[in-house]
């Protein structure tokens, strides 16, 4: 399945490149990338042009991303009585916007961003998607005046922390979190090792581990062998043309956790951690268990069980809806 945009949020994403052409976005999204990739300084502060440049390259994917993480979220824990959400590093509220229709409309979104310059950017896609809430200039830090919200996000943001800094956030962020912590990073053995990181501290201080994983035990996976899936996202016209790419989609890897204070009621024992392999007459999955990571082979006289992994993708909870 390929991930789209909401036809409101598409447009409204189009009024924001207005004044910039394909070639100036391209060019600082290219800017933007080598950050990313770590290969350039990462500046606190975005022009308007690196903005627009984040929106059409980025912006898609990293919502898509999110999108999928409420998903999984919900599907762990319920979120019906969620009624305030800290959306940290939140940028131009990516996560936030993405939490539709994970969330009631009752949610209300604080949105946290050390640049100032999303601030109206952030307003007129909250509000062409109909979110509440507000933006709040500042940064993570070890005190941020802030009260409680249920659920507490940060995607794509601790990894650009340095490593000293990051335990401090993650202890900050844990200790706003009334209910959850979800934690969001690039699909990279470094984004790996922020969501392991966070998991650990906070299993530390008696949470416990929802998503992806089907237990609380130690990660038996490493920054060789990392935890993370992939989402398949639709690139528009303007997206293809200001990355200058051919394919109408392109694969978005992540690694992520949710942290919640409550135990979990688990729906499965398992879940699938790398792409699962099809042979004739039987499917091999690698999960992810209590136990530590397993193959699973699955043969053609397995009848149902068996027709069910020719579906599974990686990702999925394997079996799916155990009870």
């Amino acid at each position: 399945m390929i991930a789209t945009l909401p036809s409101a949020l598409s447009s409204a994403l189009e009024a924001e490149f207005a004044g910039f052409s394909p070639a100036e976005i391209h060019q600082a999204a290219e800017r933007l990338s080598l950050a990313y990739r770590g290969r350039a300084q990462l500046r606190p502060v975005l022009s308007p042009i690196e903005r627009a440049g984040y929106l059409a390259v980025r912006f898609p994917s990293t919502f898509a991303v999110a999108n999928l993480v409420w998903q999984e979220t919900s599907r762990a824990i319920p979120l019906e009585g969620v009624r305030s959400v800290l959306d940290a590093g939140s940028g131009p509220g990516t996560a936030s916007l993405a939490s539709s229709p994970s969330l009631n409309a009752e949610a209300v979104f604080t949105r946290l961003e050390r640049d100032a310059g999303w601030r109206a950017i952030a307003d007129r896609l909250a509000g062409a998607c109909r979110i509440k809430g507000t933006f709040l200039h500042g940064a993570i830090a070890r005190e941020m005046n802030l009260t409680p919200h249920d659920i507490v996000v940060v995607s794509y943001t601790l990894g650009e922390l340095p490593p000293a800094e990051r335990d401090v956030a993650v202890t900050a962020l844990w200790s706003l979190a009334a209910s959850a912590l979800i934690v969001i990073e690039p699909g990279t053995p470094k984004g790996f090792e922020v969501v392991q990181r966070t998991r650990a501290l906070c299993l530390e201080s008696d949470g416990h581990a929802a998503a992806p994983c089907t237990h609380d035990a130690r990660c038996p996976m490493s920054t060789q062998d990392w935890c993370h899936r992939p989402v398949r996202v639709a690139r528009s016209a303007f997206h293809r043309e200001a990355k200058r790419a051919e394919l109408g989609y392109e694969d978005e890897k992540f690694a992520y956790i949710v942290m919640t204070r409550q135990k979990v009621v688990r729906h499965a024992s398992a879940r699938i951690v790398r792409k699962p392999i099809r042979n004739s007459g039987h499917v091999h999955l690698d999960v992810c268990e209590e136990a530590g990571l397993k193959r699973r082979t699955i043969a053609r006289s397995d009848g149902a069980l068996y027709r069910t992994a020719r579906d599974a993708a990686w990702g999925d909870l394997w079996p799916p809806q155990e009870d």
